[in-house]
């Protein structure tokens, strides 16, 4: 393999990883949204976070999926920090036991989704319910930079055998 392919293939390689690294930044650029508690029977009351971007001055929640309005006006949330909202709301009694998405708008521009699971009793006694936040930015940008070295190990490897084959011993 002639050194101007070696360092195509390595440039590419390079190229691909860094595009592996920034992409889920730009595809994790959405508002955290937690709502608590996450199982509420129906005519209960819930309180809906979302954490957006610093730059947000407003937020705000559709809650059709409930059978609630289209869009509700989240408070500023101080203690969350800049570009914190919440609001307490309530499920309408009509609302049929099932899982639902909150849809959550911020002024910056990122959009988020909560979870709500609607039941006859409402959230299990002694905290049975999930604690999961969603996904890591943090864990995922870790793992989509250890899948871009294992690809870029991959590339090299391939080219040092392109290069030594046909170089062994009888």
């Amino acid at each position: 393999m002639g050194t101007s392919l070696r360092r195509a293939a390595l440039s590419a390689a390079i190229g691909v990883a860094a595009a592996t690294l920034v992409s889920p930044s730009v595809a994790l650029a959405a508002a955290d949204v937690t709502v608590n508690p996450s199982a509420v029977a129906p005519g209960g009351r819930f309180t809906l976070a979302a954490y957006c971007g610093a730059g947000a001055v407003s937020a705000s929640v559709s809650t059709t999926t409930i059978g609630g309005p289209s869009e509700i006006t989240l408070n500023p949330y101080t203690d969350g920090g800049p570009g914190a909202y919440n609001a307490e709301l309530t499920v309408p009694s009509t609302t049929l036991p099932g899982t639902y998405q909150l849809n959550v708008t911020c002024s910056d521009g990122e959009t988020g989704a909560g979870t709500l699971v609607v039941s006859p009793t409402g959230a299990p006694a002694g905290g049975g319910g999930s604690t999961s936040d969603g996904p890591s930015r943090a864990l995922l940008g870790a793992g989509s930079g250890l899948l871009a070295l294992s690809g870029l190990g991959g590339v090299v490897l391939l080219v040092r055998s392109r290069r030594y084959r046909g170089h062994h011993c009888a």
